[in-house]
């Protein structure tokens, strides 16, 4: 009797390589002594001193520091300087608490803001745990390559930005953040945000001025958007000019831009207003029962490179210190020492292009909506803030859109949905709650109550709900649904031949993000019969990895997780189908290195790109495809 045909099956997946750590155990951040206490060293030993040799010949002399180090203040270390509103000009953002009496709980969860931003990793960006291991780790790193700890001054202004503007950042483990500052991206950490380029940007130069069409402006209502603009604009003046270097010079010229060559704001480079009660916001007919202004700036797509393109200025001032200015205030953080370069691919992409393209399968027009001509996409925002219909706030007053606005009739409220690929951190931070639907005792206990050893306090912050994160991980999981799609299948069972297309649909690289965290793999399974013949990237459940992986060697001192099981006879490891990013090291003489605060290049990179990806110009944004075989 002759076999039935084979069946095949392929599957799409998204792990987090930092899922190892499922069991915990994260080492306790590091406490540096004063320097003051002449009776006591400040002292942090490396459990496994890393190699020093060879001394790389494009990054300046590294003199390791495995042993001893002394602490340095955060405001007087030039390799941290970047332009932007510093920790010593008074900022004081109040809690979230402030804004949930209007923008939380009013009956409508598709559009209320706090329910929607409780959800997302944003609002839990100071409560990830394994941020804060991550954390001691590029702290290690930090004092072995430079001498002290303050490079992960890089991470907690972005995490923690209310902690950081307070002056909370120093010393760089974060013991000093309290209350709010873990309640992480907070609403007035974006909505206190100004344009660094706003000149070009009110002038229609920087992005473009079809008010009509793409800024959806009519000036045909009692609160015309030119107008609103133009107060927001000389507001902006007044903050820029107050701005300096690190050396004290002014850091805008008399027309009201930054350097030349400084064309583009990240790596946490945070342009915040001082002003009292001055909150910014996409719509000049806001109805509010506090003071905003009408911003561009939170609809244009620059406003999310702020975050989400990061680099080590840390390695790009090393050398540097003594000059005027630094290079880290005249180079975009684009072009410097990689680290994460989502905002970097989207621009890249035709995404990125003035007036956006069509999106792809879930995001095309006509099943995504989106406030552009033809539903095209043009920024974060319109798949990460998608407009949709209702109000934002719980008042009457509160304009219903866009059905009521007559100065922005295409606009919905953005979504303050925020939803990227992290559905696991959310799903666990909640399991610690007790009376949470998925809550766990073990969990509580390794999170709760841990702020002396983790630096992690859940009980601080003004709102840690589960049920919000839960419906955030609801969330995530269709963002990772939505992400890709496998097309063009084509199988010969005779020939056992093989191609398929993998269709990334989003505006990125897939995957995007934190390089040591995000891995996403294809399985692909040979059935006949119903008999499993063949597996290619099989994944171990138990060991929370992929067989075969070949060269790493897995610590696990509590014995919670086993290592990955072998391949067995009818199983591959192919890794062209593995797509991920590995950081190599000049500074380690690594390859492949898990140490991204070393890292000076990538090893590889063979993430799948977005619709429209301009490779020739990647190389300058150093987000082009790395293969090293």
């Amino acid at each position: 009797m002759r076999a039935k045909k084979p069946i095949l099956a392929i599957t799409v997946s998204i792990i987090s390589l930092v899922a190892l750590l499922i069991g915990f155990g994260l080492p306790p951040v590091y406490q540096p002594v004063a320097a003051q206490s002449p009776a006591l060293e400040p002292e942090l030993k490396l459990q496994d001193p890393l190699p020093v040799e060879p001394q790389p010949e494009s990054v300046d002399s590294v003199e390791p520091h495995a042993a001893t180090w002394t602490p340095l203040a955060v405001a007087e270390d030039p390799l941290l300087r970047m332009p932007g509103t510093q920790p010593d000009q008074g900022v004081v953002l109040n809690g979230p608490s402030q804004c949930t009496n209007c923008h939380d709980d009013y009956g409508d969860p598709l559009t209320e803001p706090v329910s929607n931003w409780q959800g997302s990793m944003m609002a839990q960006s100071a409560r990830d745990f394994l941020y804060w291991a991550t954390l001691t780790v590029a702290a290690q790193d930090a004092i072995w390559a430079v001498g002290n700890p303050n490079a992960t001054d890089l991470c907690l202004r972005c995490h923690m930005p209310g902690g950081w503007l307070g002056g909370r950042s120093d010393p760089t483990n974060g013991s000093q953040m309290t209350g709010i500052d873990f309640d992480g991206v907070q609403c007035n950490a974006c909505h206190y945000l100004y344009d660094p380029f706003f000149e070009t940007t009110y002038a229609g130069t920087r992005e473009g001025n079809d008010w009509s069409g793409y800024w959806d402006e009519t000036n045909a209502s009692k609160t015309p958007s030119d107008a609103a603009a133009l107060e927001t604009y000389n507001l902006d003046v007044d903050l820029a000019q107050a701005l300096t270097t690190f050396s004290g010079q002014p850091y805008y010229g008399a027309d009201n831009l930054p350097p030349l060559t400084y064309d583009e704001n990240g790596s946490g480079q945070m342009y915040v207003s001082t002003l009292d009660n001055n909150r910014r916001a996409s719509f000049a007919d806001a109805n509010a029962s506090h003071n905003v202004y009408y911003s561009r700036y939170h609809k244009s797509k620059y406003f999310c490179s702020t975050c989400h393109d990061i680099s080590n200025t840390v390695l790009h001032n090393l050398g540097h210190e003594g000059e005027d200015p630094l290079p880290s205030e005249t180079d975009p953080a684009y072009s410097y020492y990689h680290v994460e370069r989502t905002f970097s691919e989207f621009m890249l992409s035709d995404y990125g292009l003035q007036g956006g393209a069509d999106g792809l399968g879930p995001y095309a027009p006509g099943v995504f909506d989106t406030s552009r001509p033809g539903d095209k996409i043009a920024t974060c925002q319109d798949c990460h803030m998608q407009d949709v219909p209702g109000r934002a706030a719980a008042q009457n007053k509160a304009i219903l859109r866009p059905d009521e606005s007559v100065e922005h009739p295409k606009s919905g409220v953005p979504r303050h949905d925020l939803s990227g690929g992290n559905m696991w951190v959310s799903y666990i931070l909640a399991s610690a709650v007790s009376g949470s639907p998925n809550y766990d005792a073990t969990n509580e206990s390794l999170l709760n109550g841990k702020a002396s050893t983790l630096t992690l306090d859940l009980t601080a912050g003004d709102i840690f709900r589960p049920d919000y994160l839960l419906d955030g991980v609801n969330r995530a999981q269709q963002t990772l649904q939505n992400a890709a799609a496998i097309e063009d299948v084509n199988y010969d069972s005779a020939s056992g031949a093989l191609s398929f297309r993998v269709q990334n649909q989003t505006g990125h690289k897939l995957i995007s993000g934190y390089p040591e965290g995000r891995r996403m793999f294809l399985n692909i399974r040979f059935y006949d019969d119903g008999v499993l013949i063949r597996e290619i990237n099989p994944y171990d459940p138990a060991a929370g990895t992929l067989k075969g992986l070949s060269g790493y060697t897995y610590s696990d001192p509590d014995g919670i997780l086993p290592d990955p099981l072998a391949l067995a006879g009818h199983e591959s490891y192919v890794d062209e189908l593995v797509y991920e990013v590995h950081n190599s090291s000049e500074l380690t003489g690594e390859e492949e290195s898990f140490h991204f605060v070393l890292g000076t290049d990538r090893y590889k990179d063979n993430r799948i790109p977005p619709k429209g990806f301009r490779i020739d110009e990647a190389a300058g944004r150093l987000s082009e495809p790395a293969r090293q075989l």
